[in-house]
C-alpha cells in the first residue's frame, strides 16, 4: 500500500451519466427525424434521398440509415435513390377527399395536366370524383367551348375559382358529404341522359383484375360515366398500382386510356397493353424543370 486511496474502477459496459444521457439524446433525436421523415413520405407518396438530406440538413448516409429503419418497420418502400410508402395489397377504408387531396399533390397535378391535353374543343366531357379529378377541372376551368358534366362538388368547386367559360352541368343526387359528391338513383338516371365524348374517372386501386374504388354507392355513378362515354380515360397515380378496394368498378378490357405518373407494374402493365389501352405517363415537375 502507498497510502493512496484506490478509486473503484468504472465498468465499460456502463457509460458514465453525461454520455448515457447523450447518447438517449441522440435516440431522441433519431426517433424524431424518423417521424418528421415518414410523415413527409406519407404526405407526398415518394421521397428522394438527395431532396430529405437538404430538407433535413443531414447526411444522405443518415437518410438511407433512417430509411432503412422505417423499411423494416413495413411502413415504408425502398425505391431507387429514395422510397415510397409502402402499399398494402388492400386499400384501407375511405380516407376523406381532404385527407387525400394533397397527398402525392405534385403527381396528381402532372397527372391532370396531361389529361387535359386529352380534351378537345367541343369536348363533352365527363367529370367523376376524386382529388386527380379535381385537380384536372382546376386544369379546363377556364377553357371556353366545352360542356361538362359532373357529381362532384370537388370538381364544380374547383372549376368556379376562375370565371367559367365553358357549360357546366352538376347531376344531382344524395350528398356524400366525406366525399363531396352527389351520388344515388337521381345521379344515375340524369347520367343516363348525357352522352360524352370522354368521361374521366378515379380509382382507389388498379390491377390485373380491373379498377376498384372504395364506395359501392359511387362505383353505380362511376359505371354510368363509362356507360355513357365514347372515351374511359383513368387518372391514377402509381401509389395505386397493386392495389384492389372494396368495390370493384370494371375489367381492365372497359377503359381506353390511363393517365398516370409511371409506367405500370408489367402484371398491370400487360393486360392493359393486351386490351389496347393507352398509357399515357405525366412528366413531373422535376423532368419539366431539367
Amino acid at each position: 500500500m502507498d497510502g493512496r486511496s484506490e478509486r473503484p474502477a468504472i465498468s465499460p459496459a456502463i457509460p458514465p451519466a453525461s454520455e448515457t444521457e447523450s447518447r438517449r439524446g441522440s435516440a431522441v433525436i433519431a426517433a424524431a427525424r424518423r417521424r418528421a421523415l415518414h410523415a413527409a413520405i406519407t404526405e407526398r407518396g415518394e421521397v428522394s434521398v438527395s431532396d430529405i438530406a437538404k430538407e433535413f440538413g443531414i447526411s444522405e448516409m443518415t437518410v438511407r440509415r433512417d430509411l432503412d429503419v422505417l423499411q423494416q418497420s413495413g411502413s415504408i418502400e425502398r425505391s431507387h435513390g429514395g422510397a415510397v410508402l409502402a402499399k398494402p395489397a388492400i386499400a384501407p377504408s375511405e380516407p376523406s377527399f381532404a385527407a387525400r387531396r394533397n397527398v402525392r399533390a405534385k403527381a396528381k397535378q402532372a397527372i391532370a395536366r396531361a389529361a387535359a391535353e386529352l380534351i378537345a374543343e367541343r369536348d363533352v366531357v365527363g367529370l367523376d370524383v376524386g382529388s386527380s379529378i379535381a385537380y384536372l377541372a382546376a386544369e379546363i376551368g377556364s377553357r371556353s367551348g366545352l360542356s361538362i358534366v359532373t357529381n362532384s362538388l370537388q370538381a364544380v368547386a374547383a372549376l368556379t375559382r376562375r370565371p367559367v367559360m365553358s357549360d357546366v352541368y352538376v347531376v344531382g343526387g344524395y350528398l356524400r358529404a366525406r366525399e363531396g359528391s352527389l351520388c344515388g338513383a337521381i345521379t344515375q338516371r340524369q347520367l343516363a341522359d348525357h352522352w360524352l365524348n370522354k368521361a374521366f374517372v378515379g380509382v382507389a386501386g388498379i390491377n390485373p383484375d380491373g379498377l376498384f374504388d372504395y364506395s359501392v354507392e359511387e362505383v353505380q355513378v362511376t359505371l354510368g360515366y363509362i356507360r355513357r362515354a365514347t372515351e374511359v380515360i383513368v387518372l391514377c397515380d402509381s401509389s395505386k398500382f397493386g392495389r384492389r378496394s372494396f368495390a370493384r368498378v370494371c375489367g381492365l378490357e372497359s377503359i381506353s386510356t390511363l393517365v398516370t405518373d409511371q409506367m405500370p407494374p408489367p402484371d398491370i402493365e400487360e393486360p392493359l397493353r393486351r386490351h389496347g389501352v393507352n398509357i399515357v405517363v405525366a412528366e413531373s415537375e422535376r423532368e419539366l424543370d431539367a
